[in-house]
């Protein structure tokens, strides 16, 4: 059976009559732990649609190692608290061309990688632009991250710290002492804005 996003307690979703964007909602798939994936109704769709593209280019899904709303990994520095940020991988698939992949579909993300982490590759789900300060997009949808991620905009309603995605757009590593721009001279998509996931694009073609 195909995976799909779910009603928090496993119902189905009514696409005809969606929950919000940023109504909570669960993937339908568990993580590699057993644990249930929460999120954003967005979040949660847009890994499913990032699943599905995979098992259609490498005939093998999103395995999920940190979802979102977990607080149980201490080295992640709260980045997983809240919405939207999760480690995952596609198994069998060599670390850079996955990372490529993800950017390509709107994951703002990293290959994190040995020696000082596991790898995985760490990331967020993109939220629409808008404005000229890009750390605040995530307030502007309304999604809760972590302070790293924004920089602490959703959190403490301004920027306090770095900011994971503000690094993403500008091609930084996103980690402590890395925020150069152009510091991470792997691929990134030509323009970031277009590979932002449609959530309303991925409603509609579920809808009777």
């Amino acid at each position: 059976m195909a995976e799909e996003a779910r009603m928090l307690g496993g119902a189905k979703v009514d696409w005809n009559h969606p929950p919000a964007a940023n109504a909570p909602v669960q993937w339908s798939k568990k993580d590699e732990k057993g644990r249930t994936v929460k999120g954003s109704l967005r979040v949660i769709c847009h890994l499913n649609r990032l699943n599905n593209l995979a098992v259609k280019r490498f005939d093998e899904g999103v395995s999920v190692i940190q979802p979102p709303f977990n607080t149980t990994v201490p080295e992640s520095k709260g980045t997983h608290d809240f919405d939207a940020c999760m480690d995952i991988h596609i198994p069998g698939v060599g670390w850079w061309a996955q990372q490529r992949f993800f950017r390509a579909n709107g994951l703002g993300c990293w290959y994190r990688h040995p020696p000082k982490f596991s790898n995985h590759i760490h990331g967020f789900t993109l939220p629409p632009r808008e404005g000229t300060v890009i750390s605040d997009d995530f307030k502007a949808a309304g999604r809760v991250v972590g302070v790293f991620v924004d920089g602490g905009h959703s959190l403490e309603g301004g920027q306090v710290t770095s900011s994971q995605i503000e690094d993403y757009y500008n091609h930084a590593f996103g980690l402590a002492g890395q925020h150069e721009p152009n510091s991470d001279t792997s691929w990134f998509p030509a323009d970031i804005k277009a590979t932002i996931f449609d959530l309303q694009r991925y409603i509609d073609r579920r809808a009777n």
